[in-house]
C-alpha cells in the first residue's frame, strides 16, 4: 500500500480543514506515493524518533506535533531540526503531522481523556464537553493525574465540585478556554494552565485541573495506533513515542 493511503485514513478520522489557521498539517517530509514499509507513531518527532524508524523499518513517521511549524530560513546543520530533517531524508523516510485537526476531532487528545473519566464527549473545536459522575475538584485532579500518568497535575479551588468538565489538551489553557468552561461546564481541565487565570480561578471559585503539555497529548499515539491497525491489518506499526523531555524532582 502507498503511503498516500494511510494518509487518507488519518485524514478521514481527523480532517485537515479542521486545523486552525495558524497550524501547519499534513505532509511534512517524503512522497505519497511511495510505498509504504511500515509507520512509526510519535508526539515529537526527534533525532530519536527517525533512528527507531529506520532500525524497525518504518518509512514513515506519523506524528502529533508538526515537524515543521514556522517557514525554515535554512538548513544549518548546526541546528538540531535542520540534522533531523537531514537524517530523515537520507533514509527516504516521510513525516506526516495531524496536530489541530485531530484534537478538534473525536479522536482528539480532549475527547480520548473525556472518555477515560467516564463521559462522552461533545467537541467544539479544539476543546471539548463532558459530562461525569460528580466528585470533588481535588479527586477530579487526582483522577486526571493517574489516567494520564502525570505526577505535576495542579488544581485551584479544590473544594469544587464537578458534574461537568470542559477539556482542552496540550497548551489548551487560554482566556477563551476559561470562558467556554464557565460558561457551560463545572471545572476547566487543561494544559500550561497561566498564572493570570488560575487566579482569577481561585477567585472565583472555578476549579482549574492543570496537567503537562506532553501527559495530555501523548495519548495521541495511542489513538493513532489504534486507527492504522484497525485499517491496515498486517502493517508494521511501532509505538516510537518520545519521553517526556523534563523530570519531576520525585524521578531524579
Amino acid at each position: 500500500m502507498k503511503i498516500n493511503d494511510i494518509l487518507r485514513a488519518v485524514e478521514e478520522a481527523a480532517p485537515a480543514y479542521l486545523a486552525e489557521e495558524w497550524d501547519n498539517v499534513g505532509l511534512m517530509l517524503g512522497d505519497g506515493d511511495a510505498e509504504c514499509t511500515g509507520v512509526a507513531v510519535t508526539l515529537d518527532c526527534t533525532a530519536e524518533t527517525a533512528e527507531k524508524a529506520a532500525a524497525e523499518g518504518c518509512n514513515l513517521i506519523l506524528s502529533h506535533h508538526p515537524l515543521i511549524f514556522r517557514p525554515l530560513c535554512n538548513l544549518d546543520y548546526s541546528s538540531s531540526s535542520a540534522r533531523l530533517i537531514a537524517a530523515l531524508v537520507r533514509g527516504d523516510i516521510a513525516v506526516y503531522s495531524a496536530h489541530t485537526n485531530l484534537d478538534a476531532s473525536a479522536s482528539g487528545a480532549g475527547a480520548e481523556i473525556a472518555r477515560r473519566l467516564g463521559g462522552s464527549p461533545e467537541v467544539v473545536g479544539c476543546g471539548c464537553y463532558a459530562d461525569i459522575e460528580e466528585r470533588s475538584a481535588v479527586q477530579l485532579a487526582k483522577d486526571v493525574a493517574r489516567l494520564l500518568g502525570d505526577k505535576t497535575v495542579t488544581v485551584t479551588s479544590p473544594e469544587g465540585r464537578v458534574r461537568r468538565v470542559y477539556i482542552v489538551s496540550g497548551a489548551g489553557c487560554d482566556d477563551g478556554g476559561y470562558a467556554a468552561a464557565k460558561a457551560d461546564a463545572d471545572a476547566f481541565v487543561c494544559g500550561e494552565v497561566k498564572h493570570h487565570i488560575a487566579v482569577r480561578s481561585a477567585e472565583e471559585g472555578f476549579p482549574v485541573v492543570g496537567f503537562s503539555h506532553y501527559y495530555s497529548e501523548t495519548i495521541c499515539c495511542d489513538v493513532l495506533i489504534d486507527l492504522i491497525k484497525s485499517r491496515f491489518c498486517g502493517l508494521k506499526v511501532v509505538d516510537a513515542r518520545n519521553g517526556c523531555p523534563y523530570k519531576t524532582l520525585e524521578e531524579l
